[in-house]
This record gives structure tokens, C-alpha cells and sequence, in this order.
């Protein structure tokens, strides 16, 4: 058998394999069908904030996105989720080709390239497959995030600061790239991405009128608050994870959580205020531990590519933990801080000490059975979900992030 052969029959292997798994998901009921029911309501001119579908559910993303969907209202069902589903595929193959670009992958030996793929690929799989099972948004986001982001960083500002203006429009957590922008000193790309963000906000106006589109802006506003009761007591679903979520459940004893199990979690019983005030804290301490990894004064660029890398999977890490709302699927953000740590463990193995390639490596493989529980062992998921161990993992690559730093000083990273 020849080698060309060999290629291209898992070549095909692959593709069939791939198409029955399309298949297969297609046929799921998952959150694709809210945010086409919202979009189809949109001509009738009906508040879709406002009105709740499906068992009481909200749609929570932008009307711009719900008016980019519209076409697939008009396929039927399967079909549509389809197309989504390879939409993201194709989508999760770019994500992985930008992470290898930002991070330098280089002085790998083939050996440890494919060490750190196989295990990169291994921990996203669970999000990978909840989002496509949930039909989901995650990977559309993050792909916006870092392709905007590489794009800015190769002096490609004007597509690049699109791409993540149209990401904080659909969902607000890359946000959080803005003041990053800044800091680092991008700051025409960060004037570009606000500016892009209102036109984005407002151009939906042109199409469905400007009364209608400012009634929506207004409603999502309220809906998406974090300061609302609700995104304080988090607890509305068994999935939530989060610092909202976890901070809830230690620390109130009545979580109004129904799909609590009868184990006693909480530590405390403290009022909604008092809970408030502490997510608030623990929250600004989070961020403000940004500044441990930016480790330079501002309007300086990073003096790495895995420096820069480092920042940005930190505030990747940061996005599931300090918005409200969030489900596991939404986890798939930690996944480039993980590959982070373990590109580290690789490329620093004979200058670190035995005990400390130890600690990371064990710290990694800890952190990956948390966060993989569900796939691994799922019988007893409801425990998981009880005790929101998936929050536990990502506070945990917290700690192994700032143990693995780079000190070696790198070339000039003008562009990617």
C-alpha cells in the first residue's frame, strides 16, 4: 500500500466519519432553534428580549445576529442546524491554525508537536462537542476573538478590529480585549472596534426601522445587566458555572436553586447584597490580576510572542469566570490557556526543576480530569453540576498560569 494511498483513505475515512457525526447532531433539538425562532419574529416587529421561547428561555445575543441567521429560518430544521454545525467545524480547524501562529511552535521537535495537539485537542474535545451538541455560539465568538486579534497584531487593524467588534456584538464577553488593546498601545485598533461596534449596534435600523431597533437595544440592555438579582443569585440552571455561580452556592444556603441535590455545599449564609459585594470583589481582583501578567508599563508591546500569548489566554480564562450566565459549553474559552501551560511544560522541560515539571504536569492533569469529568465519568454528573467543580478547574489554571512564566526574553513581535 502506498503512502498517497494511505493518506487519502483516512483522508476519506475522516470525511465520512465527520459526515455521520453532522448527521447525527443535526438531528438535536439544541439552542439553534431560539435563536432562529427569535429571528423569524423580527418582522412582525415583536420584542424577541422580551418574549421567551421554549420552555421560558431568552434569547440573549445581538438583533444584528439574529438578522444574519435569518435566511436559515427558511430551511428546514435539520437542515439548517446542518449547516451550523459544519459552520463551526470549519471554524473550531481555523481556531487551532491561529493558535499555532500566535504561539511559536517552531523549536518543537515533531514529537512534541504532536504531544501538544493530541493533548490540546483532547481537553477542548468535551467543549467542542457541547457546543456543537447545543448548537451553540462559543466557537463562533472565539473565533472572531483571536482571528480580530491576529489580525490587529499583523497590522491588518481595519478587518481585524471588525471581526472583534462584530464578536462583542453578538456576545459581550470579548469586551474585555478593549482595555487590553489600549494597555498594550493599539490604540487605533481599539477606537475601531468601538466605532465599528455602534455602527454594528445601530445598522440593524436601516433594515428593520430605528424605533424598533432602539426598543430591542434597550430591552437586550436590561436583560443582559450583570448587576440584575438574577446574575447575582446565578442559579437559574443546573449547567451554570462561573464565579457568580460558584460565590451562590458557597455562600447562600437557600441558592434558589431547584436542581440542587440534598449534599450541603454552602459555607455561609450571607444576604444578596453581601453576595453582591463579594463577586464584585473577588471579580476586580481577578481583572486586576491582568497587570501580573502584562508585566510592563502601558502602551508598550509585549516583548514575546508567548508573552502575548500568555496575556491574551489569560483573559480568555477570564471570560467564563467573571460574566454571569454562563453554561460549560462557554469553558471552551480556557482551552487556550491550557495549551499554554502545557507548550511551557514542553519547551522549559531541561530548565526546570524535576519537582516543578512535576507539580505542572500533575497540576495538568488534575485540572484536565475537573474540567472532563462529564465525558470521562458521567454518571455522576448531577455531583459535578452540584458542586460546580468545572469553576474549581479554571481557578485552578489560574494558579498554574502564573507558575508557568516565561522570563527568557524573545524577539520583536511586530507582526504575526
Amino acid at each position: 500500500m502506498s503512502p498517497n494511498f494511505k493518506k487519502y483513505l483516512i483522508l476519506i475515512t475522516g470525511l465520512i466519519g465527520l459526515a455521520i457525526y453532522v448527521l447525527m447532531e443535526s438531528a438535536n433539538k439544541g439552542d439553534l432553534r431560539i435563536f432562529l425562532m427569535a429571528s423569524s419574529d423580527m418582522p412582525d416587529q415583536i420584542n424577541i428580549f422580551e418574549k421567551k421561547y421554549i420552555d421560558g428561555y431568552h434569547y440573549f445575543y445581538s438583533t444584528l445576529f439574529a438578522l444574519i441567521i435569518f435566511p436559515l429560518t427558511f430551511l428546514p430544521e435539520q437542515l439548517s442546524n446542518a449547516i451550523w454545525i459544519v459552520l463551526n467545524l470549519f471554524f473550531i480547524y481555523q481556531i487551532f491554525l491561529i493558535i499555532k501562529n500566535l504561539l511559536p511552535l517552531y523549536n518543537l521537535s515533531k514529537k512534541q508537536l504532536m504531544f501538544l495537539r493530541v493533548c490540546g485537542f483532547l481537553f477542548s474535545l468535551r467543549f467542542i462537542h457541547e457546543n456543537i451538541h447545543s448548537l451553540q455560539i462559543t466557537i463562533v465568538i472565539l473565533f472572531l476573538t483571536l482571528q480580530g486579534l491576529q489580525w490587529i497584531f499583523a497590522n491588518k487593524t481595519i478587518p481585524g478590529s471588525l471581526l472583534l467588534a462584530l464578536g462583542i456584538n453578538i456576545k459581550l464577553l470579548p469586551i474585555v480585549f478593549i482595555p487590553y488593546l489600549i494597555y498594550r498601545g493599539f490604540f487605533k485598533a481599539a477606537s475601531l472596534t468601538l466605532i465599528f461596534y455602534l455602527i454594528l449596534l445601530f445598522s440593524p435600523g436601516l433594515i428593520i426601522g430605528w424605533e424598533y431597533n432602539l426598543t430591542l437595544i434597550k430591552t437586550w440592555a436590561h436583560l443582559i445587566n450583570p448587576f440584575n438579582a438574577t446574575h447575582i443569585l446565578d442559579t437559574e440552571e443546573r449547567s451554570f458555572h462561573g464565579l457568580s455561580t460558584l460565590l451562590a452556592t458557597l455562600l447562600v444556603e437557600n441558592a434558589n436553586d431547584v436542581y440542587a441535590l440534598s449534599n450541603k455545599r454552602n459555607i455561609a449564609d450571607i444576604s444578596i447584597g453581601n453576595l453582591s459585594l463579594i463577586l464584585n470583589i473577588v471579580r476586580l481582583i481577578l481583572i486586576s490580576f491582568t497587570l501580573y501578567f502584562l508585566r510592563s508599563f502601558p502602551f508598550k508591546k509585549p516583548s514575546g510572542f508567548i508573552h502575548r500569548f500568555r496575556e491574551i489566554s489569560y483573559l480568555l480564562l477570564l471570560i467564563p469566570l467573571i460574566f454571569p450566565h454562563q453554561q460549560h459549553y462557554a469553558f471552551l474559552f480556557i482551552c487556550p490557556a491550557f495549551v499554554f501551560c502545557l507548550h511551557y511544560l514542553i519547551t522549559n522541560k531541561n530548565k526546570l526543576s524535576l519537582i516543578k515539571q512535576r507539580c505542572i504536569a500533575a497540576t495538568l492533569t488534575l485540572i484536565y480530569f475537573i474540567s472532563n469529568l462529564k465525558m470521562i465519568l458521567g454518571a455522576f454528573n448531577n455531583y459535578y453540576e452540584h458542586y460546580k467543580i468545572l469553576t474549581y478547574g479554571a481557578l485552578l489554571l489560574i494558579v498554574l498560569m502564573a507558575l508557568c512564566n516565561p522570563v527568557e526574553k524573545e524577539n520583536s513581535i511586530e507582526a504575526v
